[in-house]
């Protein structure tokens, strides 16, 4: 009933289904929003799957939302994404669990050229950032700035944008380096 409005130019859907004649449309992910750095190439879905495996080892903790970039500031480029999690505080327990957790995502990623790259260190260890309560609200409020419909945002997670970048470094609370890969 309310058609397509939801999905713009670049939306990579999936046809799922027919009700009658008309296809049922499932959203896949963004065309062209990946982690690139090298030769590598992980999309939004990529992100998407080794954030929700990594997330198990959490125990009672939640990812509220999360996002990535690669971060090109400094030789070898590495993935960074940033999680904003239910969380009081930083116990040596829960930053055992998210060190973990950085592992897991690091060595998650199947694509060739990102396994190769991990391997021979032309890539560095992915960061894990841990960003304060309401950095996710902020992002939000700045689309909503710009002009986007409330109905028609999406939680980006994958980004490029510098101010997007800026404001999960300024709001990380703590940032942990996977250990995968290193010999």
């Amino acid at each position: 009933m309310a058609g397509l409005y939801r999905y713009r130019l670049g939306d990579v859907v999936q046809v799922t289904g027919f009700f009658k004649s008309s296809p049922e449309l499932a959203y896949v992910c963004r065309k062209g929003v990946e982690l690139c750095i090298n030769i590598d190439k992980n999309t939004e879905k990529d992100v998407q799957i080794v954030v929700e495996k990594a997330s198990k080892g959490l125990g009672d903790l939640e990812i509220v939302h999360f996002t990535s970039y690669a971060d090109m500031s400094s030789a070898p480029g590495h993935y960074v994404i940033a999680w904003e999690v239910n969380i009081k505080e930083v116990t040596e327990s829960v930053y055992t669990r998210l060190a973990e957790c950085a592992k897991e995502m690091d060595m998650g990623f199947k694509d060739a050229g990102y396994v190769g790259s991990r391997r021979v260190h032309t890539i560095g260890p992915l960061e894990l950032c841990l960003v304060c309560p309401g950095t996710f609200q902020a992002l939000l409020n700045r689309y909503l700035a710009k002009g986007i419909a409330i109905a028609q945002y999406k939680n980006p997670h994958c980004v490029k944008s510098p101010q997007v970048i800026s404001i999960l470094r300024s709001s990380t609370i703590i940032s942990i380096f996977s250990s995968a890969y290193s010999d």
